[in-house]
């Protein structure tokens, strides 16, 4: 456990949050700060880095498991639709999961789409699942030339 982990120092009760799931090798945790009721942080107790691209393959599928558990947990008792799950980990360096429980959704599924477009050309601390810019095919192409290299 690294000695600076604020997770690893909530896994091994060293400091106090709100637990509301938890199994042998991971828990879940409400967000001191959401900005939704139910915004859930799952963790797994091992600690990883929070670049969890970098999990061992077999904890990385666990992982992911663990989070669609909590999230059909959270569209249950809190009376969801559907549950947003983002894997940033710029917050603290241990592999997490956010849970977003989604309020107001159509009983069937409506397309939700922001009029406002927004591009980062460098990360400003926050995602967003606003579209950007629309780009043309020949643009996306050099982009995609980058990746396929």
């Amino acid at each position: 456990m690294p000695r600076n982990c604020v997770f690893c120092k909530i896994i091994q009760g060293e400091i106090p949050a709100v637990k509301i799931w938890e199994d042998k090798n991971y828990l879940a945790i409400l967000d001191l700060n959401p900005n939704t009721e139910g915004m859930t942080l799952v963790l797994p107790k091992k600690h990883y880095s929070s670049d969890a691209f970098n999990m061992p393959e077999k904890e990385y599928k666990n992982f992911f498991i663990a989070g669609r558990k909590m999230a059909k947990l959270l569209k249950r008792k809190l009376k969801v639709k559907r549950v947003a799950l983002v894997m940033e980990g710029m917050g603290v360096d241990h592999a997490h999961l956010k849970l977003y429980p989604l309020y107001g959704l159509e009983k069937n599924f409506v397309s939700i789409t922001p009029a406002q477009k927004i591009f980062f050309e460098k990360y400003p601390g926050y995602l967003t699942t606003q579209l950007g810019p629309q780009k043309s095919l020949k643009e996306l192409e050099k982009t995609a030339k980058k990746i396929r290299k």
